[in-house]
């Protein structure tokens, strides 16, 4: 039934009850205490009380449901978005950890092949360097047995000079040159180890 209806059925019920109540109302009393109008004012209760029933279950109630049901409805379709973006969060946050681990073993790869490539290098120089100070190391010790080779020579003509001219001095002859020289030479050798 349409809403016109209804408002139609309760505004006769409203006028049928206060037409009754202008009419006892010259009996002089309360009409509501009036023995012989019980059964009327109990005919014109349960009208009003149908209409008013009609009224509320066609029209009131289920607008009030519908609204309810809309209400859920949303509050549903809200809390099913919350819940779908809370796991499109968790799928993000979880590709996110990936390619931050991801990104730090690549970093620690790097650095272990740039260590490896830095001590390589320096094994390579190190290497280089070793064998340039070994051959310096050798042209010295070869200059240096030259050197000590002449100053033993120079030392043993040296000693030879000075053998002369002490044994000359002190003996007022000449020295033998052979068995000086042999002498010299056998205490260089000795002198030498």
């Amino acid at each position: 039934m349409p809403k016109s209806v209804y408002g139609a059925l309760a505004g006769l019920a409203v006028l049928v009850a206060s037409g009754a109540v202008l009419a006892k109302e010259g009996s002089g009393g309360m009409p509501q205490l009036d023995p012989h109008s019980f059964a009327p004012q109990l005919v014109w209760l349960a009208v009003a009380f149908l209409a008013l029933y009609l009224v509320m279950s066609r029209l009131a109630v289920p607008a009030i449901s519908d609204t309810l049901d809309r209400r859920q409805a949303k509050i549903q379709g809200d809390l099913d978005a919350a819940e779908k973006a809370n796991a499109d969060t968790r799928g993000l946050v979880a590709a996110y950890d990936k390619k931050l681990a991801d990104t730090r073993e690549e970093a620690r790869k790097l650095m272990r092949e740039r260590a490896e490539a830095d001590s390589a290098a320096a094994t390579a120089r190190l290497t280089a360097l070793n064998d340039k100070l070994n051959a310096q190391i050798g042209e010295a010790e070869k200059r240096i047995a030259k050197q000590r080779d002449e100053v033993m020579a120079g030392l043993e003509q040296m000693a030879k000079d000075i053998g002369h001219e002490v044994y000359a001095k002190l003996s007022g002859q000449p020295a033998d040159q052979t068995a000086l020289a042999a002498k010299v030479a056998a205490a260089v050798k000795g002198g030498g180890r």
